[in-house]
C-alpha cells in the first residue's frame, strides 16, 4: 500500500476518479430510468455481484448475465416501478460509493451501493439496502 500526502494529488488519479464517478452516476442514471439493458451495458464481462439475492453459477452464465436476469426478474420488479435519485456520491480511484433514495410503490429504501470499476466498465457490486421507517427518531431524515 503506498500512502501519498493528500494535499498532492496526482492529476491521472484525479482524471480517473471523476470518469469512474461519471460512470457510475450514468449507470444510477439508466437504471433509475427503468433501463436495465442500458446499465448493464456498463457492467464488464467478468462483472461480479456480492448481492446474496443474485444466483450465479459462473459454470453457466456470466455475472453481468446474472445480475441482468436479477433485474429483470420478479424479485426486482419493485425497484423497476421505483424512482431513484442519488444523494450522496463518494469516488476514491477505482471505488464508488452510491447512498441513494429509492421510493418503490411498496415502500421507500434507502440504499448505498459500492461499485469497483476497471478500464472503463463496472466489475464489482456490493450493496446494503434498508428501509425507510414511517416514524424517524430524530429531525435528521434518512438523506
Amino acid at each position: 500500500m503506498r500512502i501519498t500526502d493528500p494535499e498532492r494529488r496526482d492529476m491521472a488519479s484525479t482524471l480517473r476518479t471523476d470518469q469512474n464517478r461519471l460512470l457510475v452516476m450514468e449507470a444510477v442514471t439508466r437504471f433509475g430510468a427503468g433501463d436495465i439493458g442500458g446499465f448493464t451495458e456498463l457492467l464488464g464481462d467478468e462483472f461480479v455481484s456480492h448481492n446474496p439475492r443474485v444466483a450465479h453459477d459462473p459454470a453457466v452464465q456470466s455475472g453481468r448475465q446474472a445480475f441482468a436476469d436479477f433485474l429483470s426478474g420478479p424479485g426486482s420488479a419493485h425497484l423497476r416501478d421505483a424512482t431513484v435519485a442519488a444523494k450522496h456520491i463518494l469516488a476514491d480511484g477505482d471505488l464508488v460509493a452510491v447512498h441513494t433514495h429509492v421510493a418503490a410503490p411498496q415502500g421507500d429504501l434507502a440504499t448505498v451501493d459500492l461499485f469497483r470499476v476497471d478500464a472503463g466498465k463496472i466489475v464489482e457490486h456490493w450493496d446494503v439496502v434498508q428501509p425507510v421507517p414511517d416514524d424517524v427518531l430524530h429531525p435528521h431524515g434518512m438523506f
